[in-house]
């Protein structure tokens, strides 16, 4: 039965097929015994339906064109943007250098005698950017080492005043940088406001804590909202040069700012 019916669709879809050719050979004989109103009716609709594509394929012109122009006009304003604020970046870069700059010219010529910086600055008189040494630590007594030390600190502190967390991030000890990338030092530091805070280096002393090199306790006093605190911190001698090495509760500060 089933093999009947399948015979009886094949011979089906045959006289279809069959049926569909004589309907297109039936038309083109139609076609062809056309009277001459009739062609120069199908002319004139051929001719109308070419001048309607062509009436479409210029509006699809236009319509691409006007989309073109107001993706350009959106790309040339994106980019403005983006000009305007590189200049805002380049600016706010340039001051903090040239701020960064001073404070490094100062400190040069108050050491330029092998002493400590900025030592003829009392910390009432220090404006942001200047970083001193508490009156009650007698710099006339500290050794070479003990000055090259401070310098370090009050060069360290003097960019975290002003905001230069890339130049801080430069001074930290290689320990401290692998655990930190840029980013995320930048991050933590704008999120804690660094730059809000005041320093006054207080003290400093070697102090073996196992890192296997030269270590120095460098204490500070920090001024922050009206109120201070203080903290000690270490820098480690690395190949000559004297970098800031966060301290436990440091590192726990900064990366509660991440996290």
């Amino acid at each position: 039965m089933r093999i009947a019916n399948l015979l009886s669709a094949v011979r089906v879809r045959r006289l279809l097929g069959v049926l569909a050719v004589l309907a297109l050979s039936l038309g083109f004989f139609a076609g062809c015994s056309l009277g001459p109103d009739q062609e120069q009716a199908l002319e004139e609709q051929k001719q109308k339906n070419e001048k309607l594509q062509k009436q479409i394929d210029k509006q699809k012109k236009e319509e691409a064109q006007r989309k073109k122009k107001e993706e350009e006009a959106r790309q040339e304003k994106l980019e403005q943007q983006v000009k305007d604020l590189q200049k805002q970046v380049d600016k706010q870069s340039k001051d903090q250098q040239d701020q960064a700059s001073d404070s490094s010219d100062t400190s040069s010529s108050d050491s330029s005698d092998g002493g400590i910086a900025n030592s003829s600055t009392s910390p009432s008189q220090a404006t942001e950017g200047i970083v001193v040494v508490s009156s009650d630590f007698n710099t006339a007594a500290a050794t070479a080492e003990e000055a090259e030390v401070i310098n370090a600190a009050i060069e360290y502190y003097q960019y975290a005043e002003i905001g230069d967390y890339y130049s801080t991030y430069s001074l930290l000890s290689y320990e401290d940088q692998n655990y930190y990338t840029q980013d995320e030092w930048v991050t933590s530091n704008n999120v804690l406001d660094s730059a809000a805070g005041e320093f006054v280096v207080t003290d400093a002393y070697p102090d073996d804590i196992g890192l296997g090199v030269p270590t120095y306790a460098v204490t500070v006093t920090v001024y922050a909202d009206d109120s201070s605190f203080n903290r000690t911190t270490y820098f480690v001698n690395e190949g000559g040069y004297w970098a800031h090495y966060l301290n436990e509760e440091e590192v726990n500060m900064f990366d509660d700012a991440l996290y």
